[in-house]
């Protein structure tokens, strides 16, 4: 009998379960991989926690066929085509969940070498790339892997997670979190107008993405913003205030519609202070593209044949600021959009955009 209370992470106020009633909602066989993880494994979980199992299959066999699986056992099963991919159901007179996925171990290795390519295609894209939902690759599997728990065939379980690289699967979640210039512009517009209310709300999501950023530099695989408070308690404790400041900024706001405006230039404040720690950390983390190679990047993405205004000097001079000090801080930024000019910077973008040749392809790629 599998026993896995002893791997969940201490939740108070959860739910009593009995173990044989979890794992009679997974239908496995000796062969199979069992992994435990979720927010009940990492830390992060809450009394209404589900139990998140991955069934991993040697092969594909009749049990997870849409016509042979026990639908009438689960509140809820998600197919593809004729395979039953996942299943849902709550424990009886309980908020506890059992929610199961089934994969097969070449799909979780035709996952690993999609995520491979993806993180080669990454280290050569200076902005924010979030199109991923036609990617073969699942961030939720791919993250779990670096912490879930063996409850089964824990050497399979080994060997298949050994070809993880945590590392990799932290620096592509950051590319899907930190370099959207559209953002602040949107932003910038909303503070022209004196819609200081709709800019609150696009600083707050901006900051949200810079500090989940600023997560992921420090090695953290999972992209979901649900947990970000929780995540970073976990930075080092001299970023205790920064990320104290954060929470308290992003959870109750400025209070009064009064103090819109300030509150998006304290947003902007934050966001400087988590650029500044990214470009710290950036060099240490070595999967990441360092400082140097990611201004490479960004000096790749320009061309001759750009318009040169002050539009493009701004977006240049916001995107850099990931591996770059000394530019513009963002409220300086703003202060030159709202007047329709440039901020002062040090890059040298039109001796960067000399020696290019303008790109044929789409998202400024060559063709």
């Amino acid at each position: 009998m599998l026993s896995f209370r002893a791997h969940l992470s201490a939740v108070p106020g959860m739910d009593p379960f009995d173990e044989d009633a979890v794992l009679a909602k997974i239908h496995l066989v000796d062969s199979d991989i069992l992994m435990l993880s979720g927010s009940l494994v990492d830390g992060s979980g809450t009394p209404s926690s589900d139990f998140d199992f991955c069934v991993i299959a040697q092969e594909k066999d009749g049990r997870f066929h849409r016509d042979t699986f026990p639908r009438a056992s689960h509140m809820r099963y998600y197919t593809s085509g004729d395979r039953v991919k996942a299943s849902f159901d709550y424990l009886p007179d309980s908020l506890l969940g059992v929610d199961v996925e089934y994969r097969t171990v070449q799909e979780i290795s035709d996952m690993l070498a999609a995520h491979a390519r993806l993180y080669t295609e990454l280290r050569s894209r200076a902005r924010k790339s979030s199109a991923f939902a036609a990617s073969a690759v699942d961030f939720r599997v791919l993250s779990r892997l670096t912490y879930g728990v063996p409850l089964t065939n824990a050497p399979a379980f080994e060997k298949l997670a050994s070809e993880v690289r945590p590392g990799e699967v932290a620096y592509t979640a950051f590319r899907t979190a930190v370099g959207s210039y559209p953002d602040f512009r949107d932003l910038a517009g909303m503070w022209a107008q004196h819609d200081h209310e709709s800019a609150l709300i696009a600083a707050r999501k901006l900051g949200t993405d810079t500090f989940r950023g600023l997560t992921h530099a420090y090695g953290n695989t999972n992209r979901n913003p649900k947990y970000l408070a929780r995540f970073l308690t976990r930075l080092p404790a001299r970023l205790s205030g920064l990320s104290g400041r954060f929470r308290h900024l992003n959870a109750y706001g400025p209070g009064d519609p009064a103090g819109a405006a300030d509150a998006v230039l304290e947003w902007l404040d934050l966001i400087d202070e988590a650029f500044a720690e990214i470009r710290r950390v950036r060099d240490e983390a070595e999967a990441f593209v360092g400082r140097q190679e990611f201004l490479g990047v960004l000096r790749g993405e320009l061309h001759r044949t750009m318009s040169w205004n002050a539009e493009i000097s701004n977006e240049y001079s916001f995107r850099a600021r990931e591996a770059e000090s000394g530019l513009p801080s963002l409220r300086e930024l703003l202060t030159a959009m709202t007047a329709r000019s440039a901020a002062e910077h040090r890059l040298p973008l039109r001796e960067w955009a000399a020696e290019r040749a303008a790109p044929a392809g789409e998202d400024n790629k060559s063709a």
